[in-house]
């Protein structure tokens, strides 16, 4: 399509469920504009077209006669050849759904920023008579310095209307009031609870209201008690919590009667700044604290009081340089090394308190294996390496602006390989399969070769599961648990990344965090220059064949003996020192497969790459978008968390929900 009415097409801005927003070129005065359009299969249909028309009319109508600097202006509406289009101003700049949905963490400034605009443009509104009742992120454009657009008026209705049609839900479920679900009359304090949403998930990354199904969100809308916010983020000012509550209050009357109210509630929980000091004018850093599928977000967790965590830390660095230099002392020795003292790794307490003293006494939880101790090395000093003191820092690509990866540093001299030897330690673990411990304590157990069933039974699972299919997988070996910090910390002293935050839920034993798929990768790369064999992340094939059953213990519920999930029965508030569950071991072994932390593939993502997938050693498909992530984790329920689970995320993402496992060729 080359021109809707005057206007010239130059590209696709995007596609909704009612139609697709074009970018064009209004000739006459060279402007840009953004033409919206409603589906053609809509305007088929005698009652599709019918709303379409009365939708887009509202629309232009109700936008149309507003003009404030964060409404989106109209400049045209028309038909051209049955399509239907709304011309409006082009704004520069990305939704706000999709900045939360891309990682992007604000500050309690920024916050405030964008509130105050979508406040000033909502009472304007409000003042002229008109109720938008959709305030949502996805409506809420953002430009450049956190400039402000708020579009689709197209269910705008005057104050005191009610829904459209009787029995239809006008809105988006999770940002509507109580009033506006129940079909009663609504006015600006409807859009007043929208706001009052979009502040609780600004501040906390997490919709109030958040559900698997519409039912669930209305359910939680009408009468489920809100979340504090001190349950995502201890640091927020306690004040804010009233706040959100009275913007968020079921009865209207109880709410603030103007966005600009809420805004002051707002801007008094604010901590004033010293005097004579200066505000800072940098974003904060992008902070992904959300996943992934069936809208289920995730929350972080503020640090605590680090000054009372010197000691650990210092003891943790020490052990870092200690075993940088262990290692470096492994790789170096030509001949076998003598045998050593043995000792039997205890399986980890389940309770919270213990899993705190578990993660500084081991980077493991080899449960039921005896792993050789390695001796004792004193570190000597050393220059700092030049490739580390002289890295460019990179682009950041997730969460973390520090973490952004580095090059991996070459070892000298490199290791010999040992490929098609068996591995060194290797003896059989509880359940009778092969179980060896390299160099920094990674166990990894021996998935034999054959075939199984990946995916979900016909009426069961997601339909990204489906078509169930057998597969042959060729034997590998497969972590035993999670990649520890203590293990991932090490790397980052000899590669000379920075460390990866552990939210300052601990680090040690507990799973590592906050890493983007090409962290995992390099990491992999680095452990098998390290130690002469091929790591690598696994296929999602052979990760779910790993886990195997509906969950990896079996067909049995969830409960607090068997998986870290959400909620905190299971004696564990987030993440666990891994291993804490041992009795919800996969049938080879394998530890927390499910929960904890969801784990990075190497597959690519496809939601229907199973219709095509080949009959043995299927590796994804060629190229993506996003990477297959599998296993759930802490902050997700038991749909999630379920062996044939299949979810995605960009690989440049760091989330507090997602870490990895290693994988070796056999």
């Amino acid at each position: 399509m080359d021109k809707i009415g005057k206007y010239t097409i130059s590209g696709e801005i995007g596609r909704g469920g009612m139609g697709v927003v074009y970018r064009a070129l209004d000739p006459y005065i060279g402007r840009a504009v953004a033409i919206k359009t409603v589906r053609l299969d809509l305007l088929s249909q005698a009652t599709g077209k019918d709303e379409a028309l009365k939708r887009f009319l509202r629309e232009a109508q109700a936008a149309g006669n507003l003009s404030h600097p964060n409404i989106v202006t109209i400049y045209d509406v028309g038909e051209h050849d049955g399509l239907i289009y709304i011309a409006m101003e082009h704004v520069e700049g990305s939704s706000l759904e999709a900045m939360l949905q891309q990682g992007r963490k604000f500050s309690l400034e920024e916050i405030v920023r964008l509130v105050a605009q979508i406040a000033a443009a909502l009472d304007y509104a409000h003042g002229k008579g008109i109720v938008h009742r959709d305030i949502k992120p996805a409506n809420i454009l953002v430009g450049q310095d956190l400039k402000v657009s708020i579009v689709d008026f197209g269910i705008a209705r005057t104050a005191a209307s009610t829904m459209t049609q009787t029995g239809m839900l006008m809105g988006t479920p999770r940002y509507m009031s109580p009033e506006q679900i129940s079909g009663k009359k609504v006015d600006a304090r409807a859009d007043v609870f929208s706001l009052g949403a979009i502040l609780y998930e600004l501040l906390t990354q997490r919709n109030p209201f958040e559900g698997e199904s519409i039912t669930t969100v209305i359910y939680k809308i009408m009468h489920a008690e809100l979340p504090p916010l001190s349950d995502y983020d201890r640091q927020l000012p306690a004040t804010l919590d009233g706040v959100v509550r009275k913007a968020l209050a079921r009865e209207a009357e109880a709410r603030y009667a103007t966005c600009a109210e809420l805004l002051a509630g707002l801007r008094g929980c604010l901590p004033s700044p010293p005097a004579g000091a200066a505000v800072p004018e940098g974003r904060a850093g992008l902070e992904r604290t959300q996943l992934l599928r069936n809208g289920e977000k995730t929350v972080r967790q503020a640090p605590a009081a680090r000054s009372r965590r010197w000691l650990p830390a210092l003891a943790a660095l020490v052990f870092v340089l200690a075993a940088a230099v262990a290692f470096r002392h492994f790789t170096r020795r030509p001949a076998p090394v003598p045998p050593a003292p043995v000792a039997t790794l205890e399986e980890a307490p389940t309770s919270a308190a213990a899993g705190e003293t578990a993660q500084e006494e081991a980077p493991t939880m080899a449960v039921g294996l005896t792993v050789p101790v390695a001796p004792a090395v004193v570190p000597a000093e050393r220059p700092a390496s030049a490739s580390a003191s002289a890295a460019a820092k990179a682009k950041p690509v997730g969460a973390d602006a520090a973490a952004a990866p580095l090059p991996v540093q070459e070892q000298e001299p490199p290791p010999v390989s040992l490929e098609g030897q068996p591995p060194p330690n290797a003896a059989r673990n509880s359940r009778g399969f092969q179980e060896a411990v390299f160099f920094n304590g990674t166990a990894m157990v021996q998935i034999p070769a054959g075939e199984f069933t990946i995916g979900s039974p016909p009426g069961q699972g997601d339909e990204d599961e489906h078509p169930a299919h057998r597969v042959f997988i060729s034997a590998f070996w497969l972590g035993k648990s999670e990649v520890t910090f203590a293990q991932f910390d090490v790397f980052c002293a000899e590669s000379g990344r920075p460390l990866p935050r552990d939210e300052g839920w601990g680090r040690g034993s507990r799973p590592v965090i906050h890493v983007s798929w090409e962290d995992a990768d390099a990491y992999c790369r680095w452990l098998s220059q390290k130690s002469g064999r091929r790591f690598r992340l696994p296929s999602e094939a052979e990760w779910e064949k790993a886990a195997r059953e509906r969950y990896p213990w079996g067909r049995k519920a969830p409960d607090r003996t068997l998986v870290n999930k959400k909620g905190r029965d299971d004696g564990y508030e987030f993440t666990a020192p891994v291993g804490a569950f041992p009795p919800g071991a996969s049938p080879f072994g394998i530890l927390d497969m499910a929960g904890n932390v969801w784990e990075w593939t190497s597959d690519w993502y496809d939601a229907g790459y199973y219709a095509v997938s080949t009959g043995r050693d299927p590796r994804g498909p060629a190229g993506g978008e996003s990477r297959s992530v599998r296993g759930g984790s802490w902050a997700n329920g038991p749909e999630l968390i379920r062996s044939a689970n299949r979810s995605s995320e960009r690989p440049g993402s760091r989330l507090n929900v997602l870490g990895f496992r290693v994988a070796m060729d056999d």
